[in-house]
């Protein structure tokens, strides 16, 4: 998950990875579903052969349902569409102070099971890996510390990995999570700092 997966020009080598390395691991990709239709054999067999879920995002958008579902049954891959789709969506509001207690922002916090792979680099959500685009357009200054990730090549073994998915990070700082709002309508960005903050 995260961007869309699809996009991968190894996608079919990513799922096979996974399930090479996570042999009894639940695997689930997350996409938004617009390219299903237009992917290959290669890649439904090997979402077939490594029993990987497709769940397709919410989202408000046109989709070719029974086109993707067809494929489904035919290479006997199991979709989890969720339950309907909606026409509301979270938004998270930063904190540009950075003043938010860290361990209550975690606490408290829906994406932390949003991992991010970025670059070599573990994130337990994906803002402190992407921040730098937002502060690029806005030109704010969000910080990224190096305690804000864990670099895969010097993982250990997976005892060091779920010991810092189980912590805050020092990026949660600038997460004000209980002025989310959870009932946002779904529209195109305005491409507005409001949006955030």
């Amino acid at each position: 998950m995260g961007g869309e997966p699809l996009l991968h020009d190894n996608i079919v080598e990513i799922i096979q990875t996974t399930r090479n390395n996570f042999d009894k691991a639940s695997i689930r990709l997350v996409t938004n579903g617009i390219l299903l239709p237009n992917m290959g054999a290669d890649f439904w067999n090997a979402c077939n052969n490594n029993n990987v879920v497709i769940a397709i995002s919410p989202y408000p958008i046109n989709l070719n349902v029974k086109e993707i579902y067809k494929l489904a049954v035919q290479y006997a891959v199991a979709i989890d569409a969720g339950n309907t789709f909606t026409k509301k969506f979270m938004k998270n509001v930063f904190d540009t102070t950075g003043s938010q207690n860290k361990n209550e922002s975690y606490k408290k916090c829906c994406q932390i099971f949003c991992h991010q792979l970025y670059k070599g680099k573990f994130y337990v959500c994906q803002t402190p890996a992407l921040i730098k685009y937002f502060n690029k357009y806005f030109s704010c200054d969000f910080q990224v510390s190096p305690d804000d990730c864990i670099d895969i090549y010097k993982i250990c073994d997976a005892k060091n990995l779920l010991k810092y998915l189980k912590k805050p990070i020092p990026f949660c700082r600038y997460c004000n999570i209980d002025a989310t709002d959870h009932n946002v309508t779904w529209g195109l960005s305005k491409k507005e700092i409001s949006e955030w903050m």
